[in-house]
């Protein structure tokens, strides 16, 4: 059966700080020694700090020889070029094979903190009757099935590739050149990585599962765990994968408690000279944060690690919408629509998924190149983005 998007879209009055504003809960009165969480917006992205010398690097790798399938690109936009760097295989150029097939390792990440409290998405909790880790396995990001983007089909394929499928539709419509294009996630699930969290980089605040509270864990401290993870545990051989650590109910604040939430990330790293690419997520069944739940937020960073794997893409400057105050420069297909979620319902489960905006929406595509001219999934945009 095809699935029809249904938006539901939440209010997104954005902040002075990159954002959707969140009203604080109330903070644990927990031991002192934990800190409390003050929410004071929503970030489904996180970039680390990079020299202008170690983004380089990570382009030239991407360039020459990375070790998942990706292609290197140009685009025009208006008199601007722009150089790009995606997942899978050129959709411009006639692919004799156009589908690849990626590696994905799925790696729960169990949260402990000094207090006793912990966190696993493997374990089933109060607000489900499955795992996160089995809801996740079982969701549109990696179960495949039949997608229509409004009264356009764009084939059978799990959400990410729908998307992908979507946004270059003049490209792999059943006339196209290459109609038997896909970017597909071949899934497999790792042991768990487990973090007893020192307490300077802990924090929490009260929720309605589980233990009862939503988790935070410092975001330097817990990227600076998963990349020495990657290298000294996944290894080398890692590089010809995409290690995805999935986090129940834990969030992550930068810096400082008051600075919170960041819900998912991608990121790319040199691992044994390679490129290596991974991603964040929390599966939230909290209900805390509307339509961002369950899986859109895998739905977000697995849909910009597909079109900005090292999350340098550059466009024109567009801003002032989604979770972005200011101007962005990046082709972050997920931002612009942080908070507008769709749902799909899967072996009776309603998941919740996130609008993704199409490339045509950062390069000014005219006409788009995406299903029914659309300049994203669900049709939110009509036209491409505004100059910032």
């Amino acid at each position: 059966m095809s699935r029809f998007l249904k938006a539901t879209t939440v209010a997104m009055l954005v902040s002075a700080v990159a954002g959707i504003p969140f009203a604080a809960r109330p903070a644990l009165a927990g031991p002192a020694r934990i800190g409390k969480i003050t929410v004071k917006h929503v970030r489904l992205d996180w970039t680390p700090t990079r020299t202008s010398g170690q983004a380089a690097s990570l382009n030239a790798q991407a360039a020459a020889s990375a070790s998942i399938p990706m292609f290197t690109a140009s685009v025009r936009d208006g008199t601007s070029t722009f150089r790009y760097s995606m997942v899978g295989k050129n959709p411009f150029v006639a692919q004799t094979q156009p589908s690849t097939t990626v590696s994905t390792t799925l790696i729960p990440v169990v949260i402990k903190f000094s207090n006793g409290d912990t966190w696993n998405p493997a374990v089933i909790d109060s607000c489900d009757s499955q795992s996160a880790l089995t809801r996740a396995r079982n969701s549109p990001i990696f179960v495949a099935q039949p997608w229509k983007f409004g009264p356009t089909s764009v084939g059978t394929g799990q959400y990410i590739d729908a998307f992908q499928r979507g946004e270059f539709y003049r490209q792999t419509k059943p006339n196209g050149i290459n109609p038997g294009y896909h970017v597909k996630l071949a899934l497999k699930t790792h042991a768990a990585l487990v973090l007893h969290v020192p307490t300077a980089d802990a924090a929490e605040s009260t929720t309605v599962c589980g233990n009862r509270k939503l988790g935070a864990v410092e975001i330097n401290y817990l990227d600076g765990q998963i990349q020495h993870y990657i290298t000294a545990t996944l290894g080398s051989a890692a590089t010809t994968t995409f290690p995805l650590f999935l986090l129940g109910n834990v969030v992550e604040y930068i810096g400082s408690t008051s600075n919170c939430c960041v819900l998912g990330y991608h990121n790319a790293i040199p691992n044994a000279s390679q490129l290596q690419t991974y991603g964040v997520s929390m599966y939230d069944n909290t209900g805390d944060f509307g339509s961002i739940a369950d899986t859109s937020i895998l739905a977000h960073e697995v849909g910009e690690w597909m079109n900005d794997p090292i999350g340098t893409n550059p466009t024109k400057p567009w801003g002032n919408i989604g979770q972005v105050a200011g101007c962005q420069f990046n082709l972050e297909v997920g931002d612009p629509l942080t908070g507008t979620g769709i749902t799909d319902t899967l072996n009776g489960k309603k998941y919740h998924l996130q609008e993704l905006a199409f490339f045509s929406w950062f390069y000014h595509s005219s006409p788009s190149l995406g299903a029914n001219g659309w300049f994203s999934s669900n049709g939110t945009f009509r036209t491409s983005a505004a100059p910032c």
